[in-house]
């Protein structure tokens, strides 16, 4: 026997077919021409080698070698429909993996994923949170799909960079510190303190700024990084080890003993996003979309 390409509407015809108990009834359902159902299955038939229906002027009704192969085909068509399904979700970003690279504290970006998980929920997003500096490379190594950093650098067109907004510095100080009770403060008037950051995420980048913004008093800021996150560190700044800053207003929930000032003057850090323009991952354009808009508000309420 010739082999013959094989057409999935053959199957659809056949099931359609024996549902309906006629060619006629299951040409109207499939919206078709009859002749095209009853060659259809003709061909279906020719191709498994064996007759699937018993015809007859009252209609049709499947053979005993046509009931066993239609279950089997109706379990088959049921896993591709589900198959075709499931990659044209992926394609539309609906389902998939999406790997977020963050230097920035992950509160920060709580309202844009609390937003995107709402639309995307079928999506699998796995947080790594490293400096600006690493993120960028596991951008471009295209191990992270999307990065949250707090400063840009060159980059050319492959590597887009969309500035979302800036975010307000505090100084966390303990309670029991002489400035504590100060409604704004200045770095000159930090400049004698220790500070303790974080050695990963945001801390490498708030050293450099402290040592080029004090440097103008020509003194060199004394700084100590701590391999915790910003929730442990407040709670060492409360137990005395140091001041630290904070991008943002933390979770309220962190602990008590210390104090939060706002920094006067434009000390501010700005947020952005990378990524690399040739990634194909779907699940990464419905978040640029959400990215966008946010973006665009959240600078809104900055300069109000």
């Amino acid at each position: 026997m010739p082999e013959l390409p094989l057409d999935f509407r053959l199957f659809r015809y056949a099931l359609v077919s024996a549902e309906h108990g006629s060619f006629r009834r299951a040409a109207a359902a499939l919206n078709i021409q009859q002749s095209t159902v009853s060659r259809g299955v003709r061909s279906l038939e020719h191709r498994v080698g064996a007759e699937l229906f018993e015809r007859g002027h009252a209609g049709i009704q499947p053979t005993p070698a046509g009931v066993r192969f239609l279950e089997e085909a109706s379990q088959g068509f049921d896993h591709l429909q589900r198959a075709m399904q499931r990659i044209g979700a992926l394609q539309r970003g609906e389902h998939g993996d999406l790997t977020v690279g963050v230097s920035v504290p992950f509160a920060l970006l709580g309202q844009l994923f609390k937003r995107y998980r709402a639309e995307y929920g079928g999506v699998s997003v796995e947080i790594v949170e490293s400096t600006s500096g690493a993120n960028w490379t596991l951008v471009q190594q295209r191990k992270v799909d999307v990065a949250f950093v707090a400063k840009s650098r060159a980059h050319g067109p492959m590597i887009p960079s969309l500035h979302l907004w800036d975010e307000r510095l505090f100084a966390a100080l303990p309670g029991s510190h002489p400035l504590a009770g100060e409604s704004r403060l200045s770095l000159e008037e930090l400049r004698s303190e220790r500070f303790i950051l974080g050695a990963g995420g945001l801390g490498p980048d708030l050293e450099e700024y402290l040592v080029t913004r004090i440097a103008r008093w020509d003194v060199k800021p004394r700084v100590q990084l701590h391999s915790v996150g910003q929730c442990n560190l407040i709670n060492m700044v409360a137990m005395g080890f140091g001041v630290t800053i904070v991008i943002g207003r933390p979770p309220s929930a962190t602990c008590d003993g210390f104090a939060l000032v706002p920094l006067t003057g434009r000390n501010v850090v700005s947020l952005h996003a990378i990524w690399m323009e040739s990634n194909p991952n779907p699940a990464l354009k419905g978040l640029l979309e959400n990215l966008r808009g946010l973006g665009s508000a959240r600078s809104g309420e900055m300069a109000r």
